[in-house]
C-alpha cells in the first residue's frame, strides 16, 4: 500500500467498518455508547471480541475526552463479562489498526492450554484456526450481549 491509499483508507474511504461490512462484524453482541461489540468466530480463543469505535477515527486521541472515558469503560465492561462467562486465565486488550484504520479494540482471551501461550495469536497459520459452532457462537453471544445489556443498566 502506498501513502496515498493509506491516507484515502484512514480518511475512511470505503471504511468496511462504517459500512457494516467489515467482517469481523458478523456477529454483534452488543451496541455499546462507544460502539458495536463482536464476537469472534474464533474456537482457540472463545469469547474473542472486538470493539469497534462508533464514528471513524483512527487514532485513540482523536476521540472526545467523554468518548475516550467511555471506550475505556466499554472496554473494561467487555473483559469483566468474557472474564465471567469464559474464565480465561489472561486478558489480552490490544489496540492496532494498520489493516482496518478505523479505531478497534482486541480483547482477546487466553487459555494457558490454548497452544499459542506466549505467542500473538495473529502467529497461527489459517489451517491451525478452530472455529466455534454456530450453535455455541450463538449461545455464547447472546451471553454476552445479555451481560453487558444488565451490566449498562445497573
Amino acid at each position: 500500500m502506498n501513502r496515498d491509499q493509506w491516507l484515502r483508507k484512514r480518511g475512511g474511504a470505503d471504511c468496511g467498518v462504517c459500512a457494516g461490512a467489515d467482517p469481523a462484524m458478523k456477529r454483534v453482541v452488543a451496541q455499546l455508547p462507544s460502539g458495536i461489540v463482536a464476537l469472534q468466530n474464533d474456537g482457540d480463543f472463545r469469547g474473542y471480541c472486538i470493539l469497534f469505535a462508533q464514528r471513524h477515527v483512527v487514532e485513540l486521541h482523536e476521540l472526545t475526552a467523554e468518548e475516550r472515558r467511555d471506550w475505556v469503560e466499554d472496554a473494561a465492561a467487555i473483559s469483566a463479562a468474557v472474564q465471567d462467562v469464559c474464565a480465561p486465565d489472561k486478558l489480552n486488550v490490544v489496540m492496532l489498526g494498520n489493516q482496518t484504520p478505523h479505531l478497534h479494540c482486541h480483547i482477546i482471551p487466553r487459555y494457558l492450554a490454548d497452544g499459542w501461550w506466549g505467542r500473538p495469536i495473529w502467529d497461527r497459520p489459517p489451517e491451525r484456526r478452530a472455529v466455534l459452532g454456530d450453535d455455541e457462537g450463538q449461545r455464547l453471544a447472546t451471553h454476552l450481549g445479555q451481560l453487558l445489556r444488565e451490566r449498562s443498566i445497573g
